[in-house]
């Protein structure tokens, strides 16, 4: 009978996983009431909430008084958490993420020069001159945090500018566990850091706005190049950077 009653919430929340995924459900739309749902599979108010949280343990959904069961709008970050902790126990350096960048995202930026958008582009140089603004900052501390939210923000992009969907998740996935952990940390980087980034940022978006995808691809492998050598000095090993990340 336990064996029973526990299947019963994983089949439910089985079943409204793949109504999300067939698009009966949009980002952020709300689910049927506990009531409705209890009449549509014939099970008590119990099994409902158990299945209702067993999809929001895995990020598919969010609950709160007074606005029901509502669709997650970012699906990534429960995956981001999954793959920080694989990595963890599979030993991963963070040398060995910035060699799996370098598999990608030279194509990610050949690509957007041939797909992206003028809209795009635009937002890309935005980011840049964001960017390169924190040079001048005189507060440290909120530019490197804010660095690392344009950082996030510029590869990302460029990603969704690919028009590639596989390559834009892909990413969002790579870039957000590595900007969480360098979050956590601080790497000391002098605002003249800001402004070499920057630089290497605009090379990427004039080769994109200029549709120009070798000039691309040799711009994100600078960039790549100068971002090894700026994290030199962090620890190899993601380990002590993600018990940081979660210690209490």
């Amino acid at each position: 009978m336990a064996r029973r009653s526990s299947a019963l919430p994983e089949k439910i929340a089985q079943d409204l996983m793949q109504r999300i995924l067939r698009g009966e459900y949009d980002e952020a739309s709300i689910l049927p009431s506990e009531r409705a749902l209890q009449d549509s599979y014939g099970v008590s108010r119990t099994v409902v909430r158990e299945a209702l949280k067993l999809l929001a343990a895995r990020g598919l959904v969010t609950t709160g008084s007074g606005q029901g069961t509502v669709v997650g709008k970012n699906l990534t970050a429960p995956a981001i958490d999954a793959l920080l902790l694989a990595f963890h126990r599979a030993h991963v350096r963070l040398d060995d993420l910035l060699n799996t960048r370098l598999l990608i995202e030279p194509e990610v930026a050949a690509l957007a020069a041939q797909h992206a958008t003028s809209l795009q582009i635009r937002r890309l140089h935005e980011l840049t001159q964001a960017l390169a603004d924190l040079a001048s900052s005189d507060q440290p501390a909120q530019a490197a945090s804010r660095s690392y939210d344009l950082n996030a923000q510029f590869h990302t992009l460029l990603a969704q500018s690919s028009q590639n969907p596989v390559l834009e998740i892909l990413m969002a996935l790579l870039v957000g566990i590595i900007w969480r952990q360098l979050n956590t940390v601080d790497l000391g980087q002098p605002p003249e850091q800001h402004a070499r980034t920057a630089g290497l940022h605009e090379a990427i978006a004039r080769a994109v706005a200029a549709h120009d995808p070798v000039a691309a691809r040799r711009a994100m492998l600078d960039h790549l190049e100068a971002t090894r050598q700026g994290l030199s000095h962090v620890p190899g090993s993601l380990g002590g950077l993600i018990q940081h990340l979660y210690a209490p």
